[in-house]
């Protein structure tokens, strides 16, 4: 079993150098150890490896990250032309190695952001699978490679930023998202934006209208968003409070209510928990041009 890499962002992951590949029929890759990790993607071809003693086939479209302080070695010489790209990175967070398990977005998403915390996210990366659409990932891995010979500096800061999209594919692929539960979460999307200032909104009488029992709704909205029907309802009432707020004639009950919010008490409790500071609060910073 090969197991997953698991850790925290941010800090994001570094990316190193990379370049792609042509191991000819008969070549086998070479003994090595690094202090950094690895990923291999194949685009033609098979590459066989072995880490830490394991053997692994890496076929056409797949990919393989190697991790730091492991023995890594062909197994075998290639039986045709193979054509891979080959990426080095690494983390600025503690890492660990976990046994694989089906996930969706609630285990990805730890933190939402506040005006003084950032988000926080837990990435599970399979080290081992298939690409699901591999023109695009290897479009994903073109764009970062073609960046090896500017000499632009913005260029090379761009070079961040694509590698991490390459990640995010990977932990994308990762989650195993049913259609049907897309298309639930999207029907409750629709209704909580068209609803959410409704004052007696119940997630029940939701779940009723779209002839749906309340447990699967809530399911399939993490699943699909990472966020429980009442987390995004709250969204959509704290977006809407704070246009409300830049008013400096609205109370804040008057906020609350046309936000959706039927106690005030409530209302800055939940602001609060979410923005980092009070309605008032936000409001003050807001009329002192710091939030715009």
């Amino acid at each position: 079993m090969i197991r997953a890499i698991n850790t925290v962002i941010p800090p994001l992951p570094v990316f190193i150098k990379g370049s792609n590949a042509t191991f000819h029929k008969g070549k086998q890759h070479f003994l090595r150890q690094f202090d950094i990790f690895d990923i291999l993607f194949v685009t033609k071809g098979k590459l066989y490896m072995k880490e830490d003693g394991m053997g692994i086939t890496v076929a056409e479209g797949q990919y393989l990250i190697l991790v730091p302080h492991l023995e890594h070695s062909g197994f075998r010489p290639c039986d045709e032309n193979t054509e891979f790209f080959w990426v080095h990175f690494t983390f600025h967070s503690s890492f660990s190695l976990v046994e694989e398990k089906k996930l969706d977005w609630s285990n990805i998403i730890k933190r939402n952001h506040t005006f003084t915390k950032s988000d926080l996210y837990e990435l599970y990366l399979p080290r081992f699978g298939t690409f699901r659409r591999k023109e695009q990932a290897v479009n994903l891995f073109t764009k970062l490679l073609n960046m090896n010979d500017s000499t632009e500096p913005s260029d090379k800061m761009k070079q961040q930023t694509y590698f991490f999209d390459i990640i995010i594919q990977i932990q994308k692929d990762a989650l195993e998202v049913p259609s049907s539960a897309q298309n639930i979460a999207l029907q409750c999307v629709e209704y909580i934006d068209n609803h959410y200032k409704e004052l007696d909104f119940r997630v029940r009488d939701m779940a009723q209208k779209l002839l749906y029992h309340p447990d699967y709704v809530t399911r399939a909205m993490k699943k699909t968003i990472g966020m429980s029907p009442v987390q995004y309802l709250n969204q959509c009432r704290l977006t809407k409070a704070k246009e409300l707020l830049q008013q400096e004639s609205l109370d804040l009950l008057t906020v609350a209510k046309e936000a959706g919010f039927t106690e005030v008490s409530y209302f800055s409790r939940v602001f609060k928990k979410n923005e980092g500071m009070t309605p008032g609060e936000y409001r003050r910073v807001s009329f002192t041009n710091y939030i715009k």
